[in-house]
């Protein structure tokens, strides 16, 4: 009986209020004494006649006052009637019952030692199986999941006994995914689906959510917000519930971000850096974390205090040993013959049984402990030294202080070729190349070097004594459109060397003189330069694609280091030659670590860990000239789709590029994902990609009290605490029918006073 109330509560009042007639009938007796009066004798007599009909009165009007306030009770227990009863009476009321149910990450965390979605299905089965209690039924079912908002997985689909089995089996298919919940989203989708009206159809919304601040307070416009088109929604429906189906529980900690600090190559120590955040209120206590690299054993570090709502970071450190070591006189020119590389999963993860009894209930969400990276690991960086003015002398040669930067330590691996064979020689397996005392090139080749620059590489440009600055403003500048940003005007400086000027870096330092300024910032002043070139630059694209990184000490100041950013790649321009004209090296120890740095910071993020956020679509660069365009990625359930590369976005798309890409717009799962390569010599290479939790998710603080008022959620809309609280409040319904009961009250009360005012007069 309870199933076909909303107020099961306001009924036992009205029941409880229908012996106040009563009770008052009681205490007015007692208020009657007993006269003895000798004219009361022959009234007595007359009364004898009458007495059992006015009895007979009063116990009617009695009766009808106590229905009338049990009728009173069960308006505001708001009855509904089964479609059973209607039927019996010819009436045929449908009722769809749209139902949204958060399937997000966060849906993994415990409610009575389950996880919630577990929770949430069996409650969701038993409501089910409550309503398909026959082969006819009135009650229709739409059900939509916060990860798929586009579609619903069930669509008006009867609820009967023969379809309850397919039903319940749809609701058990259903588990936690590794998506954010996006309410605003799923909330667009079933407004749209709930403002197209079905005739003779009334419709309920039930909204199972976990009431996480992070889905239901989202930054933006507040028209857009969950609880806005909730309320928008409460126009378009006859009854709504939001029914709580999270854990009271929110502490949490996580692996919020994973990312190396360097490039990851063999040959040098690469740096790992992971962020261990604590969500929760309770400050942790030696918190273990590992990193392991494929099945390597894992290596620990411990976070002595991890305070509440704050992260700490972690640094771990590791050797990538090459696969074979050759001098730079040993190797072709050609580095994907000589490269090797090789793919490994990086995967850093908080320990929890390491952690106490005490602090576990800290961490209500292990599916977040963990992050991975995907790393595609290469025996060094290829960089191409072009010298324009070999020399039999070695370290007279333009490119002879480049060359000590291919020593082990450093991940370089530098190839050496002489200015006329750049026109030659395929440029993309390079990742850096340094074009030294060189002041002309083919058109061509420079719109070859543009295009590999438009495509993420990195040019620096050195320009020396042999240069001509006609030429190389022809070339390289191009009245400021070409790859150059310095415009040459003429040698400067003492062929004595009996002075010089030195290095002045600009306020904010750049990030390639990182380590010069960490550990000597002095040493920029103490670097001896003693032939430059002066310049021009257009100071008008300075700020936007163009920065000054070091200027010179001269009466000019003038540029002596500045980048351009060209596409996915950058140029960096400098004013002074490679050779000993740059400084003594190495007795002034400067050019070392700026060149690494400027390497590591002209690369960026390429040739680095491989990895994506879920949601983003995942991308595959591939080179036309050595790979088919056709991609294939399998999944980490060993799943496979397939995509065809075409060319990049941006400027640089129809420019005959030989990088186009692959793009897998439909990632679903967390985890690491490898793309397949057929290469035009008929083998297949396999690249890693990682795909990591959002971090946000991680979040599980609930809505506070004041954002479950009313008024958040709209008046048409009632917050519950359970499933088994929805199931009492839908159970067998199909139509409230409170407007009958106010009209069969007013009758009664009508009555009652009809009745009294006719009795009174009849006595």
């Amino acid at each position: 009986m309870w199933a076909w109330l909303l107020n099961p509560g306001m009924l036992l009042a009205g029941g409880a209020a229908a012996s106040i007639p009563i009770i008052i009938h009681l205490l007015n007796k007692r208020r009657y004494r007993i006269v003895q009066w000798a004219a009361m004798d022959f009234l007595l007599e007359a009364d004898k006649k009458n007495r059992r009909r006015v009895r007979i009165e009063n116990l009617i009007l009695l009766a009808l006052r106590c229905l009338a306030m049990f009728l009173l009770g069960m308006m505001l227990a708001r009855p509904l009637m089964p479609s059973s009863v209607q039927l019996v009476f010819g009436q045929k009321a449908l009722i769809e019952r749209v139902v949204v149910i958060d399937d997000s990450l966060s849906q993994w965390v415990l409610r009575d030692g389950q996880p919630a979605l577990d929770d949430l299905k069996t409650g969701f089965k038993d409501w089910l199986a409550e309503l398909a209690r026959s082969e006819v039924s009135d009650d229709w079912l739409t059900v939509y999941v916060t990860s798929r908002p586009e579609q619903p997985i069930l669509s008006y689909e009867p609820v009967t006994a023969n379809t309850l089995v397919l039903l319940q089996e749809a609701i058990d298919r259903l588990s936690p995914t590794d998506f954010a919940a996006d309410y605003r989203r799923s909330f667009q989708n079933v407004l749209e689906y709930v403002q197209g009206q079905r005739a003779g159809v009334t419709r309920m919304l039930y909204v199972f959510s976990d009431l996480r601040q992070r889905d239901w307070l989202t930054p933006g416009d507040a028209d857009q917000a969950p609880n806005r088109l909730l309320q928008l929604m409460g126009e378009h429906i006859g009854q709504g519930f939001v029914i709580d189906t999270g854990s009271p529980l929110d502490g949490n900690i996580s692996v919020s971000d994973l990312r190396a600090l360097d490039p990851v190559v063999a040959n040098r120590v690469i740096r790992f850096s992971a962020d261990i955040s604590n969500h929760g209120s309770q400050t942790l206590r030696d918190v273990r974390v590992s990193m392991q690299i494929d099945d390597q054993p894992p290596i620990y570090e411990i976070i002595p205090s991890l305070a509440a709502n704050t992260k700490e970071t972690v640094v771990f450190r590791t050797l990538f040993r090459p696969s074979r070591w050759q001098t730079p006189g040993e190797r072709s020119l050609d580095p994907e013959r000589e490269t090797a590389w090789r793919n490994y999963r990086l995967r850093v993860e908080i320990d929890r049984a390491a952690l106490g009894d005490d602090q576990l209930v800290a961490d209500q969400l292990s599916q977040d402990n963990a992050r991975v990276l995907a790393l595609r690991v290469a025996d060094g960086i290829p960089v191409l030294l072009v010298d324009g003015d070999p020399s039999a002398n070695l370290q007279r040669s333009e490119t002879f202080f480049l060359r000590y930067l291919d020593v082990f330590g450093t991940g370089l691996r530098t190839f050496v070729i002489p200015a006329n064979e750049l026109e030659t020689i395929s440029l993309s397996s390079y990742e850096v190349i340094f074009v030294c005392n060189v002041d002309s090139l083919s058109r061509d080749r420079t719109q070859v070097l543009e295009r590999w620059v438009a495509d993420g590489g990195a040019l620096i440009l050195m320009p020396g004594n042999q240069v001509r600055a006609s030429l190389f403003n022809e070339t390289f500048y191009q009245g400021g459109q070409g790859l150059s940003p310095l415009e040459l005007v003429a040698i400067a400086g003492d062929p004595t060397r009996s002075s010089w000027v030195t290095f002045e870096a600009t306020p904010q330092p750049h990030a390639a003189l990182e380590t010069i300024m960490a550990t000597d910032a002095n040493g920029l002043g103490r670097t001896d330069i003693f032939s430059w070139w002066t310049s021009q630059m257009d100071v008008d694209r300075l700020g936007r694609d163009t920065q000054v990184i070091l200027r010179l000490t001269d009466v000019d100041r003038s540029p002596a280091m500045v980048e351009r950013r060209l596409g996915r790649g950058k140029v960096i321009a400098f004013s002074i030659p490679g050779d000993d004209d740059w400084s003594i090296w190495p007795t002034t120890p400067t050019f070392v670590p700026i060149m690494l740095d400027l390497i590591d910071d002209a690369l960026g993020r390429r040739g680095m860990d491989r990895q994506g956020i879920l949601g983003e679509p995942m991308i595959e660069t591939v080179d036309l000239t050595r790979y088919d365009r056709r991609v294939t990625l399998r999944d980490p359930r060993e799943e496979r789709i397939e995509a065809i590369a075409r060319p990049l976005d941006g400027d640089h798309a129809e420019s005959g590029s030989e990088l186009q890409q692959a793009v897998f717009p439909d990632v679903t799962r967390a985890g690491i994902y490898e793309f397949m390569l057929s290469r035009l010599d008929g083998e297949t290479e396999t690249r890693l990609w990682a795909v990591n939790l959002p971090a946000d998710e991680s979040r599980l603080l609930r809505l506070s009290p004041a954002h479950r008022e009313p008024e958040f959620w709209g008046d048409r809309f009632e917050l519950l605490n359970s499933v088994r609280d929805a199931v009492k409040s839908a159970s067998g319904q199909s139509r409230e029918f409170w407007p009958q009961v106010i009209i069969v009250l007013l009758a009664v009360l009508g009555l009652e006073q009809f009745l009294g005012w006719w009795f009174g007069r009849r006595r």
